[in-house]
């Protein structure tokens, strides 16, 4: 029998990640993301159960993956001084000059369209909140390697919760604009400015 090459075998792996995710997605379109299983989306990619939990340890660390491959995109534009220097201005500078990819806001705008939140749906969305936390933190260890751990930790932390109360923000806005329409786009991208300038600020209140 003729083994798969390695090539081959990246190419099937990468064909494999694809399919989950794209099943994720159309799936994360129709139902609350609570109430979606491993099983539907397997059976949606075409693959096994045990394949999925070949790729992903569950539904919450499927959609961590996912953002996180968008976040990275972005990271890459760090400008590495400022990084070092004063890491939440950098980060805000990047979402000013750059902006949240739009598939991004796809993922977040579906997640929130089908109604109010269930405690299923809270707990699925802290529980990613607090994966990509720890993804950012890791990144941020190797951008600010003699940084204190605790700092890196708490930057994280709060970076992410900004990106959370930015989305809360978003989708509860009762004017909000038609779903990731360039206004809606820009409400997003609003929210999360003003989120991160608020952490900048250390919260004071801009009326002091």
């Amino acid at each position: 029998m003729t083994e798969t090459s390695p090539g081959r075998r990246e190419l099937n792996r990468a064909r494999t990640h694809e399919a989950i995710v794209a099943a994720l997605r159309s799936l994360v379109a129709e139902l609350p993301a609570e109430l979606i299983t491993v099983e539907q989306v397997a059976e949606r990619a075409g693959v096994s159960r045990r394949t999925f939990f070949n790729y992903f340890g569950s539904i919450p660390v499927a959609l961590s993956a996912v953002f996180a491959e968008h976040a990275a995109g972005m990271i890459a534009g760090l400008d590495a001084e400022q990084i070092r220097t004063d890491p939440v201005t950098a980060l805000r500078r990047l979402v000013q000059e750059d902006g949240i990819p739009p598939d991004f806001l796809g993922w977040l705008s579906d997640l929130n369209c089908h109604g109010q939140g269930t405690d299923g749906r809270m707990l699925l969305e802290r529980t990613v909140w607090a994966e990509m936390a720890a993804w950012l933190r890791e990144q941020l260890h190797t951008l600010l390697p003699d940084a204190d751990p605790l700092f890196v930790s708490t930057l994280s932390s709060g970076v992410m919760s900004c990106f959370q109360a930015a989305e809360e923000a978003w989708t509860e806005d009762p004017d909000r604009p038609e779903p990731l329409s360039d206004a809606d786009i820009e409400a997003f991208h609003r929210h999360l400015d003003r989120a991160l300038g608020l952490l900048a600020s250390g919260w004071r209140s801009p009326h002091v």
